[in-house]
């Protein structure tokens, strides 16, 4: 008896101890039964410690004892099915290890109508800098409607404690890639044609993949010089045209304090986009970019951030090379600057408005969207383009389950070297002519009717003007349906 009395004993108390985390897979009713049963359970059995022993040998068990054994082991089954919670939000542990796993992600529909000028180069996303000129075929062109699920996405977070500190490590990837086939060797207009017949098939691409440690960043993500937490929320896969847009690999660090806020430096992937003036078979020329692009050396870049009361502030600055080298001939290198400064202020309620300011000469591809760069085959000289950009966006959250957002973005391009170039090699003109101006807004809501779940509508107007002074404007409305897990 006083065996059965242990081994009854050992049954709670491991049970017990399987069931001392809470539950991720099982609802918080459920644990709480669970736990009331091995109350319940407890009772029973120090009620049979408290009886007096038999003196003779044991008789049989008890009906009662072997119904109390039978529940132990039904709890002790539920114990061990449980899914114990990880350490970072929404995330359970891996069984027999200490990682910490979170899946995400959201499967997405999108429906666009362009009711001014095809602009077919984006269709899934708008794109004004190459919308249609205005008396050309393609802003003829109207009342084109698009839906697509490309930008459906999957994500997975990790945390593994260590004696220093966590261990973090991010892997995330999304359809939005061309060829849009599912077949590397189809692709361009006549692809998207071949798969919009039958599959609909897009290939799968790398968006994040880094692991954290401490301040320590490695990997693939957003570049340093983009304020993502501060950036407007859109409908739209872009977003307005007039800041920075970019994620690459690199190594970055961030120290945190408690008064000055967080400094963040970065070496990222370096990527000599620079353009040469290219024929294109029927008189007219285009900005193509050459082969000969070499980088050397990363990219560097520093940032600052801090929260207030009121908002949040950040300070950004970048500083890469532009190089072309073709081993015969063409070697020239410049240097190109950025600057950011970007922000939130908190207004009436859940209201808040967003701001970014981005600049520089020779800025490049950390400003979307210029070119960058042009090179001069005459004088063996890389020119830089000299531009600035706004973005100013505004939401109102009237419930907790509608919000309305407002945004426009800006940019413009300053005369210089670079435009004079454009000018003096007919690349001033046409589509794909370098741009004096252009801007963007968006107007639209999105509702979340019930969790994980988000029905967004939203219309834009953009506006573009060349070098040349053409002009070419574009409108669209975007409607989405997002089913997000985590």
């Amino acid at each position: 008896m006083q065996l059965k009395r242990t081994t009854l004993s050992t049954a709670v108390l491991l049970s017990l101890a399987a069931i001392s985390l809470p539950s991720q897979a099982q609802s918080a009713k459920d644990f709480q039964e669970m736990r009331a049963e091995m109350q319940r359970m407890r009772a029973e059995l120090d009620a049979l410690k408290a009886a007096k022993p038999a003196l003779a040998p044991a008789p049989a068990p008890a009906a009662a004892n072997t119904e109390l054994a039978d529940r132990i082991e039904q709890v002790e089954l539920r114990a061990k099915d449980a899914v114990v919670v990880g350490d970072i939000p929404n995330s359970f542990r891996l069984p027999n290890s200490e990682t910490s796993l979170r899946i995400y992600g959201f499967a997405e529909l999108n429906m666009v109508h362009e009711f001014r000028a095809d602009n077919g180069d984006s269709d899934y996303a708008s794109f004004v800098p190459y919308s249609p000129l205005n008396g050309s075929a393609g802003a003829n062109r109207s009342g084109r409607t698009y839906l697509h699920a490309r930008t459906s996405r999957l994500g997975i977070e990790a945390s593994t404690p260590t004696q220093y500190g966590p261990m973090g490590i991010k892997l995330e990837g999304d359809f939005n890639n061309d060829p849009r086939t599912g077949n590397a060797a189809v692709s361009g207009t006549i692809g998207n044609i071949y798969t919009q017949q039958a599959t609909n098939s897009y290939d799968f691409r790398l968006r994040q993949a880094y692991g954290t440690f401490g301040g320590l960043l490695i990997g693939q993500t957003w570049s340093t010089f983009m304020d993502v937490d501060n950036a407007p929320e859109t409908v739209d896969f872009n977003g307005p045209i007039g800041s920075t847009f970019i994620r690459q690999p690199m190594i970055r660090y961030a120290y945190p304090t408690k008064d000055y806020g967080t400094f963040t430096v970065a070496a990222e992937n370096s990527v000599s986009y620079v353009l040469v003036k290219t024929d294109n078979g029927d008189g007219t020329f285009s900005p193509g970019v050459t082969t000969a692009g070499f980088s050397r050396v990363p990219d560097l870049v520093g940032r600052w951030d801090k929260p207030f009361d009121f908002g949040a502030v950040s300070f950004r600055m970048v500083s890469h090379e532009h190089r072309v080298n073709d081993g015969a001939g063409m070697n020239a290198s410049r240097r190109g600057f950025g600057v950011a400064a970007s922000g939130m202020y908190k207004t009436v309620g859940e209201d808040f408005l967003t701001w970014n300011l981005t600049g520089g000469t020779g800025i490049g591809r950390y400003f979307n969207y210029i070119e960058g760069a042009f090179y001069d085959p005459a004088a063996n000289r890389i020119l830089m383009e000299k531009a600035v950009g706004i973005v100013v966006g505004y939401q109102i959250k009237s419930s907790p389950s509608l919000r309305y957002n407002m945004s426009v973005g800006a940019q413009k391009n300053f005369n210089n070297e670079y435009t004079e170039f454009a000018r003096a090699n007919a690349l001033d003109s046409g589509r794909y002519g370098v741009n004096q101006s252009v801007w963007q807004t968006h107007l639209g809501f999105i509702w979340n009717p019930v969790k994980n779940v988000d029905i967004g509508s939203e219309f834009i107007y953009g506006k573009r003007k060349t070098l040349a002074g053409e002009t070419g404007d574009m409108s669209r409305l975007n409607f989405s349906a997002k089913y997000n897990f985590n």
